[in-house]
C-alpha cells in the first residue's frame, strides 16, 4: 500500500509514522491517524480494518480551542437543554462526522460500550447519529466526545425540536401497522387460495371450517390494530359532519370482516378475509408514503437549528462564563471568537472581523464588521474577536423568523388537495346514501335474504380503493423515476403543481453561477512583474488566510516561496516579508492605491502597487441553453439576488431574462414572489442558501440546487442531486407526465364506479365478483402508474 493505512491518503509528511498491525508494519500519513489506529488495535477492535468498505476519514489532532469549547458542554444548564433524563442516567443524541460505512458505526459502538459510564449506545450509520444513555457524573460529556475523537470521528450534540421527535414516533407506528398488515395479508392469501380451489375440486367441510377459523384469527390483528387509524379518522369526520374517504373504507373493512366472521361461526355464506387484509395493506402503504414525505418536510426546522451553537460566552460581572445559547436575552453581552457561529442577533461593541453571512444571504463575499455594526444569528465569525450585545434572542432573531415562515408554509394546504378532498367528500356521501338505499330496497321490496350480501357487494365493489390509489401510486412512481435521474422530490404535492407553473424565479450566486470565486483578470501596474509571478506571490501569501477569497488563488500557486513575519489585518488584508521586501495583499486602502474598476484584490511590494485582481463567480455552462429552452416553452424566467454589484445587470442582459431584481433581502424576495402570485401566476423558485427559505415558502414550488447549503436542501420541495441545472427541465417534463397519468387514473376509478354501482345495486354483482372488480380496478390504476417508471 502506497498510502496511509488508516485513511488511504498519500504519505506526504517528511516524518515517517508506522505501527505493527497483525504482524505487518503499516504506514500512516500523520501522527493523528497513527494514534487512532493504535487506539483501535489496543482495544481489540482490529476487525474494523478487516470489514470496512471505504477508507476512514483523516484523523486530526483536537485543537486546544476546540477542547476548551467542549468543556462548556459540561455546564448544568447546557446539559439540561441538550439531553433528557433516562432510567439509567441522561440520554443524548450526537451527530457524528466522518462516518463512511457500517464498520464505522460498529467501531464506535464497541469502543463506547466498554466505558463503565455508558449504559446504552446505538449508532445509526445512515443518519450519522448516535443515541447514548450515560452517567455524566462519572463521565463528563466533553470527555465522552473526546473518546469518539480518539477514534478519528468528530461528534457534537444533536438537538432536534419536539415536533421532529413526535413525527419519528408516529412514523414508527406506521411501520408497525404496515408490517402487521403485510405479513398477515401473505398468510391469509395462502389460506384463501386453498379455500377457492377447494370450492371447485372439493374440500372436506371440517377442513374448510378450520381454514376459515385460522383466517379469522390472522385477520383480527389487521382489523383491530393495523386498520385502527382509518376508524379513528372516520369517527372524527363523522363527529365533525365532514365525511372523508375513511368512512366508506372503515364501513367496507368492518362490514366485510364481520360478515365473514358471521359466515365462519354459523357455517353460511362466503368469507373475504384476504380482501380485508389486502385492502388494509394497500391503504396503509399509501398512507405510509404520504406521512414519510410530511416527516421529511418537517425535518427542515431541526436541520436549520443545527447551525446554531449550543453554548455561548456570556459576560457576568467581569468574567466570561459559559451558558446555553438558547437562554440569551436582549441586553446580554457575549464574546464571539474567530471561527464561532453567532448565537443571536446583536450589535458589535468591540473588535473588528469579517463575517460569513452566506447561510443567511446566499452571497459568499464576507462582510466586514466593526463596532456599531449589526450581526445576525447563524453567521460565522471569520478572523477576529467580537464582543456583541444581544438585541434579539434566537427565537426572535432573523433566523428564528425564517424558521417560523417554514412552519407556516408546512401548515398550508395546496388548492389541489382541497379539490380532491371535496371530490372525496361528494363521492363518500353519495356512496353511503346508495348503500343504505340498496339495503332498504332489497330488504323490504325485493329479497330480504339477499339484502345483506347485495349491500356488501355495493360497498366492496364501489369501495374508493382505486380513487385512493390514483394519485399516490402515480406520484410514488414519478418520485422513483425522477430520483433515479438525480431529482429528489420531498413534497409530493409539487408534482401536482408543476404543470401549472408559469414563472420561474432563480437566485444568482450558487444557482446561475458556480458559487466559487475565481480570478478573471490580472491588471499589471508594474512592468517588472509578470502575471504568473504576481499570482504566485498572492497565492503564497493567501495560504495563511482563512478568508473565502483566498481559495480563488489556490490554483495559481506554482512555486513555494519563503515568507516571514506574516501579519493579518482583519477586514483589510495580509502582509509579510519576502527577500527583504514587504508584500501586501488586500483592499485598495490597505495597499494605499486608488480604486481600479472591478478590481477586488491588490498586491503591493514595498508600498508600490504592482497588480489589481478582478474576481468573479463563473456562470454555469449549461445555464444559457436552459434559460433559452424554458423561455421557448412559454415560461417567464427572472432573477432575484442579494448581490448589489453590477454583475446582475450584465448577467440579465447576457441571458435575456424576462425580469430581475438585485440587492434583495429575504423579505424583499418574498414580496416580489407574492407580487407575481397576486397576478395569478404560478411560481417556481430555484435557489440555494437559507436566505431563500422564505422565498421557497412563498413560491408554489421550491427547488434547491446541488451546490446549495444543506439547510436550503432540507426544506426545499425538490432537490437536484447532481450539479446539472438541466434536471430542472426533466422535473418540469416529469410533472406534465405525472399529471396526465393521474387524470387517467381518476377517470378510470370514477368511470368504474359509475358502471359498477348500477350493476351492484341490481344484484348482478356477487360479493366474490365485487372483490375481483375492486382488486382489478386497483391493479389497473397501479399498472398505469408503473408506466411512469419506463419513460
Amino acid at each position: 500500500m502506497n498510502g496511509c493505512f488508516h485513511c488511504h491518503q498519500p504519505l506526504v509528511s517528511a516524518k515517517s509514522f508506522y505501527l505493527q498491525i497483525d504482524g505487518v508494519k503499516q504506514p500512516f500519513c500523520c501522527a493523528g491517524c497513527q494514534a487512532v489506529a493504535d487506539t483501535i488495535i489496543k482495544n481489540g477492535l482490529a476487525d474494523y480494518y478487516r470489514f470496512r468498505t471505504v477508507p476512514a476519514t483523516k484523523a486530526d489532532a483536537l485543537p486546544e480551542t476546540l477542547a476548551e469549547e467542549l468543556l462548556q458542554l459540561d455546564s448544568a444548564d447546557v446539559l439540561q437543554d441538550i439531553s433528557q433524563s433516562a432510567a439509567d442516567g441522561q440520554q443524548i443524541e450526537l451527530s457524528i462526522n466522518g462516518m463512511s460505512c457500517a464498520a464505522c458505526a460498529w467501531l464506535i459502538e464497541k469502543q463506547l460500550a466498554k466505558l463503565p459510564a455508558i449504559k446504552q449506545v446505538t449508532v445509526n450509520a445512515g443518519s450519522a447519529r448516535a443515541l447514548l444513555v450515560w452517567q455524566p457524573e462519572q463521565l463528563p460529556l466533553s470527555q465522552l466526545i473526546k473518546h469518539i475523537q480518539q477514534l478519528g470521528y468528530q461528534a457534537s450534540p444533536f438537538v432536534a425540536d419536539e415536533q421532529e421527535q413526535q413525527f419519528k414516533q408516529e412514523l414508527n407506528r406506521y411501520l408497525k401497522r404496515l408490517a402487521v398488515s403485510g405479513i398477515m395479508t401473505m398468510q391469509v392469501m395462502m389460506l384463501a387460495f386453498a379455500l377457492y380451489f377447494g370450492e371447485y375440486s372439493g374440500i372436506d367441510a371440517s377442513h374448510g371450517g378450520y381454514l376459515r377459523w385460522v383466517s379469522l384469527l390472522l385477520t383480527m390483528p389487521v382489523v383491530f390494530y393495523a386498520a385502527l387509524p382509518f376508524v379513528s379518522s372516520a369517527w372524527r369526520s363523522i363527529k365533525a359532519r365532514q365525511m372523508n374517504m375513511d368512512v366508506p373504507v372503515s364501513l367496507a373493512l368492518y362490514y366485510t370482516f364481520f360478515a365473514s366472521a358471521w359466515a365462519t361461526v354459523f357455517h353460511t355464506g362466503e368469507v373475504y378475509f384476504e380482501s380485508v387484509c389486502m385492502f388494509t395493506f394497500l391503504l396503509q402503504l399509501g398512507k405510509f408514503f404520504e406521512y414519510r414525505a410530511r416527516a421529511r418536510a418537517r425535518e427542515s426546522t431541526s436541520n436549520l437549528l443545527k447551525i446554531m451553537p449550543v453554548t455561548a460566552s456570556l459576560l457576568q460581572g467581569e468574567q466570561w462564563v459559559s451558558c446555553s445559547a438558547r437562554r440569551l436575552k436582549a441586553g446580554d453581552n457575549i464574546l464571539v471568537k474567530a471561527g464561532e457561529t453567532l448565537p443571536a442577533d446583536g450589535r458589535v461593541l468591540t473588535g473588528s472581523s469579517s463575517v460569513d453571512e452566506s447561510m443567511l444571504s446566499g452571497e459568499y463575499l464576507p462582510v466586514a464588521k466593526h463596532p456599531g455594526d449589526e450581526v445576525l444569528a447563524g453567521s460565522v465569525n471569520h478572523d477576529g474577536v467580537l464582543t456583541v450585545q444581544v438585541q434579539q434572542s434566537l427565537q426572535h432573531s432573523r433566523l428564528g423568523q425564517i424558521i417560523q415562515l417554514q412552519q407556516q408554509a408546512l401548515h398550508q394546504k395546496p388548492k389541489l388537495v382541497e379539490k380532491t378532498d371535496e371530490l372525496a367528500k361528494y363521492f363518500v356521501e353519495r356512496l353511503l346514501v346508495i348503500a343504505v338505499a340498496t339495503f332498504l330496497l332489497w330488504y323490504f321490496w325485493l329479497d330480504s335474504s339477499r339484502a345483506f350480501w347485495v349491500t356488501l357487494s355495493v360497498l366492496v365493489a364501489t369501495c374508493p380503493c382505486a380513487l385512493s390509489l390514483a394519485t399516490p401510486t402515480a406520484i410514488t412512481c414519478a418520485l422513483s423515476r425522477l430520483n433515479q435521474r438525480g431529482v429528489l422530490i420531498k413534497n409530493s404535492q409539487a408534482l401536482e403543481m408543476l404543470p401549472q407553473i408559469s414563472h420561474i424565479v432563480v437566485d444568482k450566486t450558487g444557482t446561475l453561477t458556480a458559487g466559487h470565486f475565481s480570478v478573471t483578470q490580472c491588471q499589471l501596474l508594474d512592468s517588472a512583474y509578470t502575471e504568473p509571478e504576481v499570482l504566485n506571490l498572492i497565492a503564497n501569501l493567501e495560504q495563511y488566510s482563512e478568508h473565502p477569497i483566498a481559495a480563488a488563488f489556490a490554483p495559481c500557486l506554482t512555486a513555494a516561496i519563503a515568507l516571514t513575519e506574516v501579519n493579518i489585518e482583519v477586514g483589510r488584508g495580509i502582509s509579510s516579508n519576502w527577500q527583504g521586501k514587504r508584500l501586501k495583499v488586500g483592499s485598495a486602502a490597505f495597499c494605499q492605491h486608488i480604486v481600479v474598476a472591478d478590481a477586488m484584490v491588490y498586491l503591493s511590494v514595498d508600498d508600490k502597487t504592482v497588480a489589481a485582481i478582478s474576481l468573479a463567480d463563473q456562470l454555469r455552462p449549461e445555464v444559457p441553453a436552459l434559460i433559452s429552452a424554458l423561455q421557448q416553452q412559454g415560461f417567464s424566467v427572472g432573477m432575484l439576488t442579494g448581490d448589489s454589484s453590477t454583475q446582475p445587470e450584465q448577467l440579465s442582459a447576457a441571458l435575456k431574462l424576462d425580469f430581475y431584481h438585485k440587492s434583495c433581502s429575504p423579505e424583499q424576495k418574498v414580496t416580489q414572489i407574492q407580487h407575481l402570485i397576486a397576478q395569478s401566476h404560478k411560481v417556481l423558485m430555484l435557489g440555494d442558501g437559507i436566505n431563500d427559505s422564505p422565498a421557497f415558502n412563498a413560491a408554489h414550488i421550491s427547488v434547491a440546487v446541488h451546490s446549495g447549503s444543506d439547510l436550503s436542501k432540507s426544506q426545499a420541495d425538490v432537490l437536484l442531486l447532481k450539479p446539472e441545472l438541466q434536471l430542472v427541465q426533466q422535473l418540469l417534463d416529469g410533472g406534465q407526465e405525472t399529471a396526465r397519468i393521474i387524470k387517467q387514473n381518476l377517470a378510470w376509478s370514477v368511470g368504474y364506479n359509475v358502471i359498477i354501482i348500477p350493476l351492484a345495486v341490481a344484484g348482478f354483482v356477487s360479493p366474490y365478483i365485487a372483490v375481483l372488480g375492486m382488486s382489478f380496478s386497483s391493479l389497473l390504476v397501479v399498472s398505469n402508474s408503473l408506466r411512469l417508471l419506463k419513460k
